[in-house]
């Protein structure tokens, strides 16, 4: 048994348990919540991670908080602004309320590259921007368009049925 490594979980605990985070659990984010996302994100970005040997328990903490934001803190910003807005605000939040290394601060605000124009500068970034994009794909294919799907052959459904009658 190797005790030099360190639990997703106890990466984890002083984020999940912060008062501001928590309210990630109210924010729609690909068809769920904005942290079950960025909990899904770290706990890839923790595996991946430790597989290629790098910064593990870096990377995992800017998983967590690469999205560390509420609807709210946009203000007027809407639509494909947001996306290239967001890093900077979740990296002010993230400082607001954590202590965060210069790999955590440069992974967090590069993870939106390309859209950003923000390359990352090292490996952890580089894979969080990487596990990001798939996890969202994956949501977005599981749990946004699986409901849009479920919707239109409803709304289907029940246009075949009233004319029908």
């Amino acid at each position: 048994m190797n005790y030099g490594i360190v639990s997703f979980d106890s990466i984890a605990n002083e984020i999940i348990n912060n008062d501001y985070y928590k309210k990630l659990k109210k924010e729609n984010h690909h068809g769920l919540t904005r942290y079950e996302h960025s909990i899904r994100v770290a706990k890839q970005t923790y595996i991946l991670s430790k597989k290629l040997n790098i910064d593990y328990i870096s990377a995992t903490r800017a998983a967590l908080l690469h999205d560390f934001f509420l609807n709210d803190d946009f203000g007027e910003i809407k639509g494909i602004k947001k996306g290239t807005t967001h890093p900077k605000i979740a990296l002010e939040n993230s400082k607001k309320h954590f202590n965060l290394n210069k790999k955590e601060e440069e992974a967090i605000l590069s993870h939106m590259f390309p859209l950003t124009l923000v390359p990352p500068l090292s490996l952890e970034g580089a894979v969080l921007s990487l596990t990001d994009k798939g996890t969202a794909l994956y949501e977005y294919g599981r749990f946004k368009l699986t409901l849009a799907f479920s919707i239109w052959i409803l709304f289907i459904f029940n246009f075949l049925t009233l004319n029908n009658n």
